[in-house]
Formats: structure tokens, C-alpha cells, sequence
């Protein structure tokens, strides 16, 4: 496997896990309105803030590597 080859590769799984972890936040986004004692509902929120900021990392990871 050539360093371009392997760059691809990896670029193809940081977009995949950005995927993953966007589908995640989505789903976890519908099952907040459902909980209805406070404290867990406040962590979900923070779970869903945390997979968003997850799935950005992913991608602009998987672009900087397209760059190089």
C-alpha cells in the first residue's frame, strides 16, 4: 500500500466515523424530548453537543488529510 493509498484510506474512515457519530447525536436528539427527570435529560444534552463536536472533528480531520 502506497502513502497515498493509505491517506486515502484513512480519509475514508474519518468520514465514516462522522457519520456514525452524527447519526448518533440524531438519534439521541429525538429520545431527549422523552426524558423527563431534569439531570438526565441535561446529560443527553450534553451527550448530543459532544457526538456534534465528535463528528466535526472527524471530518475536518479526514480534510486535512485530503490536503496533505
Amino acid at each position: 500500500m502506497d502513502h497515498n493509498e493509505a491517506l486515502r484510506q484513512f480519509e475514508h474512515l474519518m468520514l465514516k466515523l462522522a457519520e456514525q457519530a452524527r447519526e448518533a447525536a440524531t438519534e439521541l436528539e429525538a429520545l431527549v424530548p422523552l426524558l423527563t427527570i431534569d439531570k438526565p435529560r441535561q446529560l443527553a444534552q450534553m451527550q448530543v453537543k459532544a457526538i456534534h463536536k465528535q463528528a466535526k472533528d472527524f471530518r475536518e480531520l479526514a480534510g486535512r488529510v485530503k490536503e496533505k
